[in-house]
């Protein structure tokens, strides 16, 4: 029966391609799974510890079989082909992965222990263990950190955090996370409509938006612990992650620019002096390092039929100036429809990005020193203890308002 069989597998090369099929198939199927790969792992490891002396058979038997010329040229042709630029790329990558991931755990663990990155216990754990995988300090600085040992340790202390708590929130509040060092935005958009418009309007891979809620409290005045007790300045405090006053560090900020937006009205203004002063007398180095700006959203937009123009405010131009000249450059001013933006809320996301925060077309102004605290200066004279600086700018500018929300 046995011969009858091979005679017919033979003698049918259909069925042979066939049965090689089924069988390459069903091996596929076995070997895809990952329990079975680990069983026969496991039976190959303890057949070796139970043989040794076939360990030694096979060793032997490699080395004499790598001492084929043939072999060795085969090899190296297979190797040469396997080599393709797109194959280094992606082991280049998985190895600055692995060397990331090998020295920043290590580095946590001597962190744990030590309380701190010790680089001598470090080192001398490199040359314990002979891991070539494990970077010295200095280069795993260079290499992921643009050569900032501060980054690097706070990277080395914040990494794989463990759940200590789960608190449930009793109220829903917009959570963005994505940090790019060196390029990301954090504006801070007064009023839920701002925030809508410019959570919606935002590009997510640079930009991160804070609403605030109305008005922060006065901070000229108010006692510390008043200041940390509110909601608002307690959201930005948590957003920035620098800490404020005398425990204000500056290494710890999570973006590079903070950017006040702002309706162009008195409400506007307000918000915005109320920032300014919190800024100064709180976060003083955020200022001097450059890092605060305040968005310049457009006052009016003028239409006449497909041209339309965004129009800014100007320094030392009334806005009744602007609009006149600005009409001007129509052929048919009298046909112009004027749209005047009171609030930022009135855009729609595309017109929010447009002209106030995409990097392209926005305009941004850059808040120095001389800007806080003439902010502060002002503010204090309005908002302060004492009542007569404020009687005395009342009574002085009083005929020159022309807006005056009631």
């Amino acid at each position: 029966m046995q011969e009858k069989w091979r005679d017919f597998y033979n003698s049918n090369e259909e069925y042979q391609a066939a049965n090689k099929a089924q069988l390459d198939h069903a091996q596929r199927e076995y070997w895809s799974d990952e329990s079975h790969r680990q069983m026969q792992a496991e039976r190959t490891r303890l057949y070796f510890i139970a043989h040794p002396e076939a360990r030694q058979e096979a060793s032997r038997k490699a080395i004499e079989q790598w001492q084929d010329a043939e072999l060795i040229e085969w090899r190296r042709q297979q190797t040469s082909i396997q080599w393709t630029p797109e194959f280094r790329q992606k082991r280049k990558a998985a190895l600055h992965n692995t060397y990331y991931n090998k020295t920043i755990a290590a580095l946590k663990g001597i962190h744990t222990e030590h309380g701190f990155v010790n680089l001598e216990v470090y080192q001398q754990y490199r040359l314990e263990t002979r891991d070539k995988s494990l970077l010295r300090f200095d280069t795993f600085c260079q290499r992921y950190f643009d050569n900032q040992p501060l980054r690097a340790v706070e990277a080395v202390q914040n990494y794989n955090h463990r759940v200590v708590a789960i608190e449930p929130l009793t109220e829903r509040i917009d959570v963005y996370d994505l940090e790019v060092p060196g390029t990301h935005n954090f504006a801070l958009a007064a009023g839920v409509f701002v925030h809508n418009s410019a959570k919606q309007g935002r590009d997510r891979h640079f930009q991160a938006i804070l609403p605030l809620r109305g008005k922060i409290m006065n901070t000229e005045r108010a006692r510390l612990d008043k200041i940390l007790d509110n909601n608002e300045i307690k959201a930005m405090i948590s957003a920035l992650g620098t800490g404020i006053h005398e425990d204000f560090n500056l290494a710890k900020l999570r973006y590079e620019r903070i950017i006040i937006m702002c309706d162009a009205d008195q409400d506007g203004a307000h918000i915005r002096t109320l920032l300014l002063t919190f800024f100064y007398r709180h976060m003083l180095p955020l200022i001097q390092d450059g890092h605060l700006y305040i968005a310049q959203p457009p006052i009016y937009l003028l239409r006449q039929g497909k041209d339309q123009r965004y129009i800014y405010p100007t320094a030392g131009v009334t806005e009744q100036q602007l609009l006149e000249k600005s009409l001007r450059a129509f052929k048919d001013p009298s046909r112009v429809v004027v749209q005047r933006y009171k609030g930022l809320g009135e855009m729609n996301p595309e017109q929010l990005w447009e002209t106030t925060m995409n990097p392209e077309n926005r305009t941004l102004l850059k808040v120095t020193i001389d800007d806080a605290a003439e902010a502060d200066k002002v503010f204090d004279m309005l908002m302060g203890s004492s009542v007569p600086p404020r009687r005395r700018f009342i009574q002085t500018n009083a005929r020159l308002v022309k807006n005056l929300d009631i």
